[in-house]
């Protein structure tokens, strides 16, 4: 029991480091793989560094011929444009409805299109103008007619207040005439050609005339 050596302290002795880790083992298939596009994907990318400045070339090329062909379209229009335009002045204002860019600016479509504003204008005031002047004629007719039906029941009350009546039966050529005034008053009224107060004054004054005539000939006694 004297000459055991073991201690129960911590131990003073260096850690061995781990053993390296084998690398992973691919698969047959997988390295065959990797072995023949490896050489594939070196050729891209060196075939890529080098056609670039040829692809450039090839977009700077293709963009000039793009613009050359566009101009020279531009120009074939406007001349094809002049041409129609000296002939047919009705071209020009179609014609720069289907083109575009600076040649819709130009002076002459410029002139055209106001021309044809300007024309469109006069004729909505033209037809403004006609409809107003059937209006006008045709309140006008309504207005006469409502003028004559009331003076000719006037004056027959008027005759009749000279030559005096006995009976109110003989105005009965006046109440005729006071019938077809009052309708034709009405249908004024009705169309919006005379509002309703006025024609109401007219009514009352034909009414007005034939009752004084029933008071001064003694037929009508009138409620105190």
């Amino acid at each position: 029991r004297g000459g055991s050596t073991h201690s129960y302290g911590p131990s003073t002795a260096p850690t061995p480091p781990p053993p390296p880790r084998a690398p992973s083992a691919l698969s047959p298939t997988t390295a065959r793989l990797q072995r023949h596009l490896r050489p594939s994907f070196e050729k891209m990318e060196v075939h890529n560094i080098e056609s670039s400045p040829r692809r450039r070339d090839n977009l700077a090329l293709n963009v000039a011929a793009g613009f050359g062909i566009g101009f020279f379209s531009v120009i074939v229009v406007a001349i094809c444009f002049r041409a129609g335009s000296s002939s047919d002045p009705s071209l020009e204002l179609s014609l720069s409805r289907m083109t575009t860019g600076p040649m819709v600016h130009s002076p002459a479509m410029m002139a055209s299109a106001a021309r044809e504003m300007s024309w469109l204008t006069e004729a909505r005031l033209r037809k403004r103008d006609r409809q107003a002047e059937k209006h006008r004629m045709y309140n006008k007719a309504i207005k006469s007619a409502v003028k004559t039906r009331t003076k000719k029941a006037l004056r027959a009350i008027e005759d009749a207040t000279k030559t005096g009546i006995s009976a109110e039966s003989e105005l009965a050529a006046s109440d005729k005439l006071m019938s077809e005034a009052y309708k034709q008053i009405d249908k004024a009224v009705q169309k919006g050609v005379m509002k309703q107060n006025t024609g109401s004054r007219q009514k009352s004054r034909i009414a007005t005339w034939r009752k004084k005539l029933l008071v001064e000939n003694g037929l009508y006694a009138p409620a105190e």
